[in-house]
């Protein structure tokens, strides 16, 4: 097995909303067995335990991760949540799933945004944002 730190969360609800999750600390773990299964670690304030508790534990849903440096491109995981334990006002989630190969960051991304209409300089523009700023887009909570 092999642990990598986890520098950004984001769960694709069923709607099809991407939803940044931010964490006081995670990591991921990739068991390298031979259904290439992976686990992933939250530690998570309780206010953002909500959004976890819509899914069954039979449900898969898409998150994006980035993982080790915030520069890297976030990696695409099919999941399901396998546990949680509340600790005090903070939740610990644990999740299965395997690295989905079908899309990566950037064609997801480019489909988001023309979703939404934009075309042309507009989404070239919008793109090239995006781009430039997921690695500002870190799962922590800000100080309180």
């Amino acid at each position: 097995m092999k642990t990598f730190k986890l520098i950004s969360f984001q769960l694709v609800d069923k709607n099809d909303e991407t939803i940044q999750i931010p964490f006081i600390d995670a990591l991921i773990i990739n068991k390298e067995n031979e259904k290439n299964t992976w686990l992933i670690e939250l530690f998570i304030e309780r206010a953002y335990f909500s959004v976890f508790e819509n899914y069954q534990p039979q449900d898969k849903f898409p998150v994006n991760v980035i993982i080790t440096k915030a520069e890297n491109d976030p990696a695409t995981f099919l999941v399901n949540v396998i546990n949680s334990k509340v600790i005090d006002e903070y939740v610990s989630i644990l999740l299965e799933g395997t690295l989905s190969r079908s899309r990566g960051y950037a064609e997801q991304l480019l489909g988001l945004l023309l979703d939404k209409g934009l075309s042309g300089n507009e989404l070239l523009l919008a793109f090239k944002e995006e781009i430039r700023t997921k690695k500002n887009k870190v799962g922590r909570p800000s100080k309180k």
